[in-house]
């Protein structure tokens, strides 16, 4: 007598060859469900966008991309470069603490890690919509993530 499980296991296999792939708006969709990771952690809003600048226009098209976001007594400061096709993060986390730190955007996530004075960098990030999260290695310190950001 065949084991259960493999008769389960060869049927669904049986029905997820006759099914087709699904639609890549519903993928996205799904990619963007896991933001509820973090649904623990606090809102970073934007506060402060150097693109909204009215001086931006006479700034240099390469010149950094200066971007300010707070969370109650915390602040991130993210300033976005280019690196050819791609950007180059370096961010300031002020009320400053060691940090584990992830630039999800929408290719996956980059990790890095926040030294004691808050400092980080992550580079090849894709141009595209960002978004930030910081977990503290500060016991009882509340892990904050930032809105999404296209840069």
């Amino acid at each position: 007598m065949p084991d259960p499980d493999d008769v389960l296991h060869e049927r669904l296999r049986a029905m997820l060859d006759r099914t087709e792939a699904p639609p890549a708006h519903l993928v996205d969709a799904a990619k963007q469900s896991l933001v509820w990771r973090t649904v623990d952690a606090e809102l970073a809003e934007l506060v402060a966008d150097s693109a909204g600048d009215p001086a931006a226009a006479l700034r240099a098209h390469d010149a950094p991309h200066l971007l300010t976001f707070a969370a109650g007594d915390t602040v991130v400061v993210l300033e976005v470069g280019h690196d050819d096709q791609l950007r180059r993060v370096i961010g300031q986390i002020i009320s400053p603490a060691a940090a584990h730190v992830e630039v999800r955007h929408s290719g996956g996530v980059i990790s890095a890690d926040a030294d004691a004075d808050g400092r980080f960098r992550a580079s090849a990030v894709p141009p595209g919509p960002i978004s930030v999260s910081c977990r503290f290695d500060e016991p009882g310190r509340a892990p904050i993530v930032t809105s999404w950001v296209a840069i």
